[in-house]
């Protein structure tokens, strides 16, 4: 009886939001108002950062490195000169002024930044072990420009270089916004200073855009090493007096459960957020059977709680921030991912961040025509441009726009708004016959004026991926412009047949040993949305063709031999060579989505048997190695075999310094899950200069929830969601790592656009070898930088859940 009571309430409550529209919480609706409705860029609370508690540490110990009062000492590299100025200055003694231009008489040749002014503090190869934060003000005067980008530098000397040669590690940078002081605190417990020469700080010359200062001032004052009660940093421990759960969620229908660590209490209390009443009681669950392996870890579940509303979770001493449970979960997040593309937008003057942009960027075809490449959305933290990761976010935000159709009208139409700038990109930037442009790397603001030292250009391309993702971009947006629009639907249409056939023309002329399974997949998923747009057999016929290397490519039969024996993996080619593993961008959800949507249109095909087994392999295989990261159940990222990689497609930016080896490979591998002698899973991908994982986790939650879809597996849809919890705070950090949204968020490395909220960085990483989570402080590229790849897979997984 009692069960039915809760199954009549349950329904009860999903009716009455059904017959509700979404309702933002009081936070985002006046965020939404504010940026009318995501037409201006959203402003972040600064109440919620995690900065804003990193402030108000207890300083346990200090010393002052001085600067005006030591000036001689220091040393200066770069363009510009140093002096002290006594009238800006927020210590009292003077601050040390870096006089710089702005830009050089010449172009990077890489269109990289002209160059990194830098102040360094010497210091006499000195053991500072017993520091662990880096401290100092900062002011810049750059007129014309919205914000700027600074770095700070550890130099050690001793059993390990900082920074890290060839690769990111010993350096942290900050957005720096002009006319006002700030202060910057680096902790750095995992950083090697037992020989300490020096700390530096510097700040990048990106060019003046139209309008600004060719000259600029940077400042530097009260420099310090400090100690205090540092993050954690590294491995599976939970963050002390902290709750690990969703800061976006929970949906009504889902499971709904937190994570605490070393209490003393078992019993946790629901609570309202607003008068804060209990509203439910439970008893945390402890996470290890054997007393030896206790970790402490209470595991607490409140999943048959489903009345909307916002809550905070209580367990003695330590209190959640409020959360939804109900339709309005995940709906901050939601908007915010949108707020992030729309601040990336390129030739578009989005005050706060740039003026109109890059108007003196071209491309070119063989035959000598040309094309402007600004518009569409900027990649990352730089101002970087492609096809693919432009038509992967325009499909994520057509995808999100899917499943609010007909229930948000405002959201709905806002989606396709920004889906559309990214469609008039992807339209525009194609020479109608297979060329358009691949990638290039920008690094400069411009003057927007042909034919000075700062315009760049990029040769076009005719590549079978870049074809099928610009094809899957046009013909998903179709539908939803065929009534408003049918002009621009048209164009959309026939770019996308156009476009697949492009690609498939040329599509074994790609075709390599390390990509046969993802081309496939990609082309494949292209096929069914061809068939979807036009219901022509043609297509249909070619994605069951594509689908049957796609299968080859699989390991069926469980590994018998392995201590997990698992089967449903993809290996990279029908060669099973090596397995498939994906370590800064990832495909991983490409396969199962083609094979899926085969089997939901053509249930009745000959293959169907075929991809119902494909499918089931690969659910297996994600139910198997759900539970091996304990307590978090973050899927793990790939099985890996010792001695056998390949680094010929590894791409590495800068000098060669710091490439990867054999050794540094097999390392990494065995510090996996032992499976036999020669093959390890991984919890977290081999990786090098590249670090940074959210991509790798989300392709996995993608497949999850495709396959949950299809196979109607609530154990699928759990062990997915769990991925999407794991960035948004259900970590040992207990942060969202998404900027501005949920709580003690870090500061990211944003460079040319700054604090984004809803921006998704490359994600956590591992500490050189290691095989456990690693997010320091540190601010830097690749795990800490914003990213359009992963900020679009992160949409297109809470899309999912509106579903």
């Amino acid at each position: 009886m009692k069960h039915l009571v809760h199954l009549l309430l349950l329904v009860l409550c999903i009716q009455a939001e059904a017959q509700s529209p979404w309702k933002p919480d009081a936070e985002l609706e006046k965020q939404l108002k504010e940026s009318n409705y995501v037409h201006r860029i959203m402003k972040a609370n600064p109440e919620h950062a995690g900065l804003t508690r990193w402030y108000k540490k207890k300083v346990l110990k200090s010393r002052e490195l001085p600067l005006a009062e030591d000036f001689t000492a220091l040393r200066h590299t770069g363009p510009g000169s140093i002096h002290i100025d006594r009238q800006v200055t927020i210590s009292g003694k003077g601050s040390i002024r870096l006089d710089t231009p702005a830009s050089l008489g010449k172009k990077n040749p890489t269109n990289r930044n002209y160059a990194t002014p830098e102040i360094i503090r010497p210091l006499n190869r000195e053991n500072l072990q017993e520091y662990n934060r880096f401290s100092v003000w900062v002011y810049v005067d750059a007129p014309g420009v919205y914000l700027t980008f600074a770095g700070f530098t550890l130099y050690n000397e001793g059993e390990k270089v900082m920074p890290t040669p060839g690769r990111f590690e010993g350096q942290h940078f900050e957005t720096v916004y002009p006319n006002q002081w700030q202060h910057i605190v680096w902790e750095m417990p995992d950083l090697y200073r037992d020989c300490v020469t020096g700390f530096s700080v510097n700040i990048m010359l990106a060019g003046a855009p139209a309008g600004a200062d060719e000259k600029m001032s940077f400042y530097i004052d009260d420099m310090r090493i400090e100690k205090v009660e540092a993050e954690n940093s590294r491995g599976f421990d939970l963050r002390k007096n902290a709750i690990a759960y969703s800061h976006s969620g929970y949906k009504l229908d889902a499971r709904k459960q937190a994570l605490v660590q070393n209490v003393k209490q078992d019993t946790f209390y629901l609570c309202d957020a607003a008068t804060g009443q209990t509203v439910y009681q439970g008893t945390g669950i402890p996470q290890h059977k054997d007393k030896k392996q206790d970790k402490g870890f209470l595991l607490l579940d409140f999943s048959d709680f489903n009345t909307p509303g916002q809550y905070t979770i209580s367990i003695g001493d330590i209190h959640s921030k409020p959360f939804p449970i109900g339709n309005s979960a995940y709906l901050s997040t939601a908007w915010h991912t949108l707020n992030f593309f729309f601040s990336e937008r390129c030739g578009f003057d989005q005050p706060g961040i740039h003026q109109e942009c890059h108007q003196d960027v071209f491309m070119y075809h063989p035959d000598g025509r040309s094309i402007s490449v600004s518009g569409g959305w900027h990649d990352a933290a730089d101002l970087t441009q492609g096809t693919g990761n432009t038509a992967e976010s325009g499909i994520a935000l057509l995808e999100m726009a899917g499943t609010v159709q007909g229930k948000d009208s405002i959201f709905y139409e806002r989606l396709l708004e920004e889906a559309r700038w990214g469609l008039n990109w992807i339209l525009r930037t194609r020479f109608g016959d297979g060329y358009r442009l691949g990638g290039l790397i920008i690094g400069i603001w411009t003057q927007n004026i042909r034919g000075d030292k700062d315009d760049m250009q990029a040769e076009a391309r005719n590549t079978p991926t870049d074809n099928l993702k610009s094809a899957s971009y046009c013909a998903l947006a179709v539908p939803h412009f065929e009534k408003k629009d049918p002009v621009f639907a048209r164009w959309c249409r026939n770019s996308a047949i156009e476009d697949f056939q492009f690609a498939i023309d040329l599509l074994d002329t790609q075709r390599t040993g390390n990509n046969e399974a993802e081309l496939y997949a990609l082309a494949t998923v292209t096929a069914m949305r061809l068939y979807r747009l036009t219901q022509d057999s043609y297509y249909l016929d070619w994605a069951a063709r594509l689908a049957r290397t796609v299968m080859d490519c699989q390991q069926l039969d469980r590994r018998t031999d392995w201590k997990i024996p698992l089967r449903g993996f993809f290996y990279e080619s029908t060669r099973k060579k090596r397995i498939l593993a994906y370590y800064h961008q990832s495909q991983e959800h490409l396969m199962v989505e083609g094979l899926s949507m085969l089997l939901t249109d053509s249930p009745t095909h000959a293959d169907a048997p075929l991809w119902q087994n494909a499918c089931e392999a690969y659910a297996d295989y994600l139910r198997d190695i759900a539970r091996t990261i304990a307590p978090y159940e973050v899927l793990p990222s790939a099985i890996y075999e010792v001695n056998n990689t390949d680094y010929s497609n590894l791409y590495h930016e800068g000098d060669q310094v710091g490439l990867p080896s054999l050794e540094e490979y097999n390392a990494q591998v065995r510090n996996g899950i032992p499976l036999s002698k020669g093959f390890y899973l991984r919890r977290f991908p081999v990786a090098y200069q590249f670090r940074g994982f959210h991509a790798v986790v989300m392709g996995k939650a993608k497949a999850a929830f495709i396959l949950a879809r299809l196979l109607d597996d609530r154990q699928l849809k759990d062990i997915a969601t769990r991925q999407l919890e794991y960035i948004l705070g259900y970590n040992p950090f207990a942060m969202s790592t998404v900027y501005g949204d949920g709580y003690d968020y870090p500061p990211l490395y944003g460079a040319y656009a700054g604090n984004v909220v809803g921006a998704v960085p490359v994600g956590i990483e591992t500490f050189e070898n290691d095989d456990e989570p690693y997010f320091p402080m540190q601010n830097n590229c690749t795990y800490k930088e914003i990213w359009t790849h992963t900020t679009a897979r992160l949409m297109w997984c809470i899309a999912e859940l509106f579903k």
